[in-house]
């Protein structure tokens, strides 16, 4: 396994691992400490990039040869057919927020910056937060008391069966020596879901127990509708029931103060922890990867050296004069075991664009809870076109992305007149 050392900043060493970087250093509010494990971090990565580079090579070769023995002429065409999805669909979701969402990230890092007092922001400091000082502090039983409250609008019963999740054990919280990063769900036929996660105390950590329990939510509610066969649903959907919950949790928290600074808070952590995730880390993977294969279905090879230019030109072309790429950011797409899973990364992208379009629509009385529930139960009986339909969603077209997006750009543009306010 990789050995990280440790790093010094102003004559005081700090131990680093791989999770130290990506679950501590990488939201550090001291910008020394953060771009010194940064750098550490990247130089140690850089050891181990031919390696890692010829196991993603023998992925997608076993991919394309699987593809062209199956009588598909683009690998990507093979790996979208079990998601039930266009090759339009596919595209649209990486272009679209390419060039459309871009501009509204670039001008919410900016906001950052000028709220951190920077003089830039370079790819070591995507991670800020727009007031470090404001720590919201929870406990494992606390979340409980935002389940119940962020989750009413399901209705009891699906509180209830979110709250087993406590009573039954099915979150391993514990931050243990060699645990590995991120959170993970597993559901199992007809069983109660297992969780992964690390939980620290903040109030990011409930996100990411909500997230996870959306997942579990719907695993057991497609379960129980379902057979066993026919209970999971396109690869397409899958993220939309847990960002759901992430929407919820942030309406709740919104809705619940007249404190500007908290309402700041709480859409600041919609969008760096909800939609940075989804639309930013893991899109800008789907760009990546997608360029990967392009090589691969014109009888390209590729060495490390390949993968990481590919993956400075996507973010430079996401970020623009924003964000400083400087070096150790295109080492990233070391980082990722979604590679290794087909095209996932783009759908983290299209679920929350349904979670969200299912989400405003619930809020204005365009459509109703019970939609959002029969969506859930439908697990693999729809392909995703007729799917969304259940929720009052159309992704047939761009409407609903860009809606998504104006959605967005609204809520930066809260936020920064919050900042004004709260500077008054």
């Amino acid at each position: 396994d990789p050995d990280f050392g440790t790093f010094e900043v102003d004559g005081k060493e700090y131990p680093l691992s791989f999770v130290l970087y990506e679950d501590y250093y990488m939201y550090h509010t001291d910008p020394k400490i953060r771009r010194a494990s940064y750098d550490k971090f990247n130089e140690v990565l850089d050891q181990y990039k031919n390696t890692v580079a010829t196991a993603y090579y023998n992925q997608v070769v076993k991919e394309k040869t699987i593809a062209t023995m199956r009588g598909y002429d683009s690998v990507i065409d093979y790996l979208l057919e079990p998601q039930e999805v266009t090759r339009d669909m596919y595209n649209r979701q990486i272009d679209v927020i390419m060039e459309k969402f871009a501009p509204v990230m670039q001008k919410y890092i900016t906001h950052l910056k000028e709220k951190n007092g920077l003089d830039k922001v370079t790819y070591a400091d995507l991670k800020i937060d727009v007031d470090p000082e404001f720590k919201q502090d929870i406990t494992i039983e606390e979340t409980k008391d935002l389940v119940k409250e962020a989750l009413a609008p399901f209705g009891q019963d699906y509180v209830d069966l979110i709250l087993n999740s406590y009573d039954e054990r099915w979150v391993d919280f514990a931050r243990n020596i060699g645990k590995r990063s991120g959170a993970f769900c597993s559901t199992t036929y007809k069983k109660h879901p297992y969780i992964m996660m690390s939980f620290s105390g903040l109030l990011s950590d409930a996100y990411t127990l909500f997230h996870e329990l959306g997942h579990a939510g719907q695993g057991v509610l497609s379960h129980e509708s379902n057979s066993y066969t026919g209970s999971r649903p396109s690869l397409y959907l899958i993220e939309a029931p847990s960002t759901f919950h992430e929407l919820l949790l942030t309406d709740y928290l919104k809705e619940r103060t007249d404190d500007p600074r908290e309402e700041r808070a709480a859409l600041s952590m919609m969008i760096s922890k909800t939609y940075f995730h989804n639309f930013v880390t893991h899109l800008l993977e789907a760009a990546y990867q997608r360029e990967v294969y392009r090589l691969i279905d014109e009888g390209k090879s590729f060495d490390a050296n390949t993968l990481s230019e590919i993956k400075r030109e996507v973010l430079e072309q996401f970020w623009g004069d924003a964000v400083e790429i400087e070096p150790g950011a295109e080492l990233t797409w070391m980082r990722q075991a979604h590679y290794y899973m087909g095209l996932y990364p783009y759908t983290y992208s299209a679920g929350l664009t349904i979670a969200t379009q299912a989400f405003l629509k619930i809020k204005s009385g365009e459509s109703d809870m019970e939609n959002w529930l029969d969506f859930l139960r439908l697990g693999g009986q729809e392909a995703p076109l007729e799917a969304t339909k259940v929720a009052n969603v159309d992704v047939d077209t761009d409407q609903a992305l860009l809606d998504t997006i104006e959605y967005l750009d609204e809520s930066v543009d809260r936020i920064i007149e919050l900042s004004s306010q709260l500077e008054a």
